[in-house]
């Protein structure tokens, strides 16, 4: 009986708790990865971890804030050479690819000979 009343009354003041956590509506990811990117704390910890230390989850972190908060990739692309070359990151040897094929139309043979390099070292 008294282990019901402990019960009971450990339910009641769980159930009173209420969520006071604000909801933004109006932030959306382009605006969030932004604000990382002018961050320069966050991005010269990154920096220094993909680059003296080869450190994918930095990289990865990095790869979304510049494609997602610049809308672009092109300003990623030391990044994934460092990482292709240094430290033999597949994923990073795609990502050179892709960004140097971005815009077809404009690719001359001796990029395209580069980016094909990397897309095979990539697999």
């Amino acid at each position: 009986m008294k282990w019901s009343l402990v019960i009971l009354i450990f339910v009641l003041i769980s159930c009173n708790k209420k969520n006071n956590d604000p909801i933004i509506t109006d932030d959306n990811s382009a605006s969030y990865f932004r604000r990382k990117l002018e961050n320069k704390k966050l991005m010269d910890s990154l920096n220094d971890l993909v680059l003296s230390k080869g450190d994918t989850l930095a990289y990865n972190e990095l790869k979304a804030i510049h494609y997602i908060g610049e809308q672009k990739f092109t300003g990623f692309l030391y990044y994934a050479m460092i990482m292709s070359n240094k430290y033999n990151y597949k994923v990073a040897s795609f990502d050179v690819y892709d960004i140097l094929t971005i815009d077809k139309k404009f690719l001359d043979e001796k990029t395209k000979k580069i980016a094909e390099e990397y897309l095979q070292k990539s697999k």
